[in-house]
């Protein structure tokens, strides 16, 4: 049973059979847990810059906290994600200069908006990365569209529910705790300390971090799957069963890509979406709502974007709590223009690369 474990298993015997398709095999496993670590912590700020900026948790504990409980939506939630991830491509189309150029662009992208602070979605990447190279290598037959339909639908619908849910459930923080709702000024932060409001608020961001993990960590396990199913299925590798190592590594490079942290989009996250600062009942609002509709899609085995989904519903938390005059165009502006790039740009750098890898 070949994998990263494999001198446990396999020993001289499994080493003796190594060749070139094999060790690019090894690599794009590899390959993939690193955009699993960057997804993580290009993702924090899902988790952390609501309670970091309202100084519910401290920095280094909002952190950690979204570290571990990344790690365990990603190991305990289920693996429909990863199913669906695994059929954007049809089987007998997927090589691995394919899974290469989708893994090289995606994670090229990722850390380009990392670089400019801009919140965009990981997801998006890997989906765009999926349909470019799956066109570039057979045409019109390189994509499952009946699959890749019913994940645009996800992406697309996932935003407006978290700005629609994070609008209600922060009236409805501030409601529980009507000392947030006339918060105007920076200086005023005694009236965003309410014990009960605080802890409801750090609840939300640790199942936001949960559902998180639940659903990011899975689209990386159906990467792997899949080269598995396309390289080892002399192994018994097959598409329909996601192996425990599999999940454990990913769920372990998400938990740790997260604990990094990522302060550029954190900042922005928690300071520029809205002119006036985060209350603990926006932030509730904002992260109970997209760990509600991101819990959802992992059960439903949709992939959607938790960046989007928490971006959203910060600007729509901002509504009730300080008025639509106090969202940030300009921020919005630059991160709705990000989502809009984002498909494009990563199925055409993931075509680019297939060409070049394919001509290698």
């Amino acid at each position: 049973m070949p994998n990263l474990f494999f001198l446990a298993y396999g020993g001289d015997a499994w080493l003796d059979g190594l060749n070139m398709q094999t060790i690019v095999a090894i690599g794009c496993i590899l390959l993939a847990l690193a955009f699993e670590f960057v997804n993580g912590f290009h993702d924090t700020a899902n988790t952390a810059a609501t309670v970091i900026y309202t100084k519910a948790l401290k920095p280094g504990m909002a952190i950690w906290l979204s570290g571990i409980f990344n790690f365990l939506g990603a190991l305990t939630v289920g693996t429909a994600v990863a199913q669906i991830v695994t059929k954007i491509i049809p089987l007998h189309t997927v090589n691995l200069s394919i899974v290469g150029a989708v893994l090289i662009a995606a994670l090229a992208w990722n850390l380009f908006t990392w670089w400019l602070s801009i919140p965009v979605s990981s997801s998006h990447c890997l989906i765009g990365s999926l349909f470019g190279a799956g066109i570039m290598a057979a045409g019109i037959n390189g994509v499952a569209w009946d699959e890749l339909a019913k994940v645009v639908i996800a992406l697309a619908l996932s935003p407006i529910a978290g700005f629609l849910v994070g609008a209600m459930l922060t009236w409805l923080g501030m409601k529980l705790d009507k000392s947030t709702a006339s918060i105007n000024s920076i200086g005023d932060e005694q009236k965003n300390n309410q014990p009960v409001m605080r802890w409801l608020h750090v609840l939300a961001c640790v199942l936001v971090a949960f559902s998180h993990g639940s659903n990011d960590g899975q689209k990386t396990m159906g990467i792997i799957t899949l080269i598995l199913a396309t390289h080892f299925a002399a192994y018994n590798y097959t598409v329909n069963l996601v192996p425990l190592w599999v999940m454990i590594a990913c769920a372990v490079a998400i938990g740790v890509g997260t604990t990094i942290g990522g302060w550029r989009i954190i900042k922005t996250v928690g300071t520029k979406i809205s002119n006036l600062p985060i209350t603990n009942a926006q932030g509730f609002g904002a992260s109970m709502a997209t760990a509600l509709v991101i819990l959802v899609a992992s059960a439903l085995g949709a992939p959607i974007s938790t960046t989007h989904t928490l971006s959203s519903a910060v600007a729509g938390g901002t509504i009730p709590c300080h008025g639509i005059d106090q969202l940030n165009r300009k921020t919005i502006q630059n991160i709705l223009l990000a989502w809009l790039v984002t498909v494009p740009v990563a199925a055409g750098l993931a075509a680019i690369c297939y060409g070049m890898i394919h001509m290698l």
